[in-house]
């Protein structure tokens, strides 16, 4: 107990009764939380067994376990510690079956909804292209947060969308008893269930609880506050703990009402603020705190230190993005070679995923290590992945494993039955799978997916002839164009999918960039140059690196130096948020903004640019309004030292040298060839046509051969024999 201050002793100590604990960031909130169960045990006699302590991760459950047992020994193995799921878990085995269910049940994982869920509505005959499965969950996912089972939604559905959501769930619910499962939210919901309709069920447990602590309270939805309110209603011996300024979570159900009204629900209830902070500087912490103070929906509280005053913070205002990278990856440089530091004590934070890209570009070009936290690497996430494999099909249209990946990308009916008849068509013919595909209409397939594969070939087939007069930006553009992939995404309506449709975009943004370095530089290039990129991510994985991530991953971690990119209105705040009618969404981003401040320890810069590419195009930014939250006595404002542009062809060295170029073109009406045709050449065997190039003699083509590669040859001097 010495090394508590007052305030924390003061909640340590609370004996019976509801209690509330305001703990602001870097505020030893963990600290309070299992000194008071030590407490409890040691100095108040109750029964670790009598103990239930709540939180929402399993890395904070075990850490809390830890603590514990360092403060009071194996004693403390007996308390209850979990997150809400695995407490719900618990109880659920020893008592489902009186919600006529099976003990052994499983739990779906998020995979294995997004598969049933597809089930579901091709059952129901409800189109997934305008009811894509993940937003149908979500939908669902909401409903069960309040505590509204598939009957009620059904009873309360007012328009044509809820109603289609109602019948989904519906049948949702009965598949997932049929395979004996509980998805997440059941087993919360399921918990509540049981103790309503089992009142002797809940009395037990409302017994043997004395007392119930739960931990990141702000973040709790509606179903978890009547699961802790039953569970503590006996001995009312409720401790909550959580900061209504670092909520940030209602994206996914949070309600920050619940914390805010605790002392409404609870009239009797000790109410104790954290405010001394043991991570930051006070220039950080006041920094932080003109920020949120303009948030009115909050408690008043300030963040304040024994430590020093410390750094200003350092606002950088770049040119573009890549200036604003540039300036990072210096910056960083000098503190490591000036003051001895690792690349670990650094953390670079910002508002979407597709902000990380021209940061991975410079930093391995000047060859600082990174690793992306709690996220991919840019050119490793899915929805990149899948647009690379589509260029690298026009490129390569032998590259089968490429378009094994997107054959179905978006969902065109062609299923693994139909795409394993195609590959074995290919190897009995020695042909490539592109070619079969090309002539699946006489093949023995269904008509519909015959028709479905056809299209795609003959699509894929246009690009390539596409590519003959298209830039590499334009390609691009016309492959997310002509594949619907954006718009795919778009009818998820999640915030996954949004942030994957901003990565898209953030793709259009890199290839330009490769091209502004070279006039002539072609897909084949960019491959490789993304390639050798993404080798050298691997290799830097195991080293001290810089991380970088989201603000939302931020959360909890704190870092001596922290960057915090992308402070433009439209970005950071989010440009939703800025146009919504509801305050809460621009009071959420304000939270965020605070937490990604309090998470440096020592030094922190906000860093913005002039002008940046996104959405597919460049344009002017302004400031982020946070930062003009901030008072001028606070802030250092600066140029970056020995600013250098960063190009491509220093990011893979002597390998952009060599990178190969395709230049490829339509087919004249009265050409020997068209795209797609299968050719046999004297000495490179067989191949498929590409392109022809209409702008010399009429006499060049261009042949992807299966192992010889991309051959452009000169009919005059290479003929070659057109097969049927």
């Amino acid at each position: 107990m010495s090394a508590l201050n007052d305030r924390q002793r003061e909640a340590v100590e609370h004996g019976e009764g509801p209690l509330l604990i305001f703990a602001g960031a870097g505020s030893g909130k963990t600290r309070v939380l299992t000194h008071r169960l030590a407490h409890l045990i040691r100095c108040r006699d109750v029964r670790p067994d009598r103990i239930l302590a709540v939180t929402f991760t399993n890395k904070a459950a075990g850490e809390m376990r830890e603590r514990i047992a360092r403060l009071i020994g194996r004693v403390g193995r007996e308390m209850w510690v979990g997150t809400f799921h695995s407490v719900c878990g618990r109880i659920l085995r020893d008592h489902i079956d009186q919600l006529d269910r099976s003990a052994n049940f499983v739990i779906f994982d998020e995979a294995d909804q997004a598969t049933l869920m597809k089930e579901v509505l091709k059952a129901l005959a409800i189109n997934v292209e305008i009811m894509p499965p993940g937003r149908v969950l979500n939908a669902i996912s909401r409903g069960k947060n309040e505590l509204i089972g598939a009957r009620e939604y059904e009873r309360t559905a007012t328009s044509v969308y809820q109603r289609t959501v109602a019948r989904a769930y519906t049948l949702y619910q009965q598949r997932l008893a049929e395979n004996n499962a509980l998805d997440f939210d059941d087993l919360i919901m399921f918990t509540v269930r049981l103790f309503e309709r089992h009142p002797e069920v809940l009395a037990d447990y409302q017994g043997k609880f004395q007392h119930v602590l739960v931990d990141e309270y702000q973040d709790i939805n509606y179903a978890q506050f009547r699961l802790v309110s039953m569970l503590a209603a006996r001995h009312r011996n409720l401790t909550v703990v959580g900061d209504d300024d670092q909520s940030i979570y209602r994206w996914r159900g949070a309600d920050m009402r619940i914390i805010l009204e605790f002392e409404r629900d609870y009239p009797d209830a000790k109410v104790v603020k954290l405010e001394q902070n043991y991570r930051s500087t006070q220039n950080i912490l006041d920094g932080a705190y003109h920020v949120i103070s303009r948030n009115q929906a909050r408690k008043e509280k300030r963040l304040w230190t024994s430590k020093s005053a410390g750094h200003t913070i350092a606002v950088h205002q770049a040119a573009d993005e890549h200036q604003e990278a540039v300036f990072v990856a210096n910056t960083i440089q000098e503190l490591v070679d000036a003051e001895r530091r690792r690349y670990a004590d650094f953390a670079i934070l910002y508002r979407i995923n597709a902000l990380s890209r021209v940061l991975e570009q410079v930093f391995t070009s000047v060859g600082i290590p990174y690793r992306i936290i709690g996220g991919l690497r840019f050119y490793e996430r899915k929805e990149i992945k899948d647009l690379l494999s589509y260029l690298r099909v026009v490129v390569n249209p032998f590259d089968a494993i490429s378009l094994r990946r997107i054959i179905n990308l978006p969902p065109r009916g062609i299923g693994d039955v139909t795409l394993r008849q195609l590959e074995d068509v290919a190897r009995e013919r020695g042909v490539s799978l592109l070619q079969v595909a090309l002539d699946a209409h006489d093949l023995d397939l269904p008509k519909r997916s015959a028709q479905s594969v056809t299209a795609f070939a003959r699509l894929m087939v246009e690009l390539m002839g596409r590519a003959a007069s298209a830039s590499l930006t334009d390609l691009a553009a016309e492959i997310i164009k002509r594949t619907g992939y954006v718009e795919w995404l778009k009818e998820e309506g999640t915030i996954k999918a949004r942030a994957r449709v901003e990565n898209v975009e953030e793709l259009l943004n890199a290839t330009r960039e490769y091209e502004a370095q070279d006039e002539h530089a072609g897909a084949a290039g960019f491959l490789e140059q993304v390639a050798l990129l993404t080798q050298q991510d691997e290799l830097q994985g195991e080293l001290d690196a810089v991380p970088m991530m989201t603000l939302h991953t931020a959360k909890g971690l704190e870092f001596p130096v922290v960057f915090m990119v992308g402070m433009e209105q439209g970005l950071f705040p989010l440009s939703r948020a800025l146009a919504s009618d509801d305050a809460n969404e621009l009071e959420e981003e304000r939270r965020l903004c605070y937490v990604g401040m309090t998470r440096a320890q020592e030094r922190l810069y906000l860093t913005l640019a002039n002008y940046r590419f996104m959405h597919g195009a460049g344009r002017a930014t302004a400031p982020s309004q946070f930062l003009n939250d901030l008072p001028e006595h606070l802030v250092a404002r600066g140029l970056p030292s020995r600013p250098r542009a960063v190009t491509w062809a220093q990011a893979d060295g002597a390998a952009a040298q060599a990178a190969r170029r395709i230049v490829a073109a339509h087919a004249g009406a009265d050409a020997p060839f068209k795209p797609g045709d299968r050719v046999r050449h004297g000495e490179f065997g067989e191949g498929m046509v590409v392109s022809l190039d209409p702008k010399g003699d009429g006499h060049r083509v261009t042949v992807a051969f299966p192992k010889r590669g991309v051959k452009k040859l000169d009919l005059r001097y290479a003929p070659l024999q057109k097969l049927g």
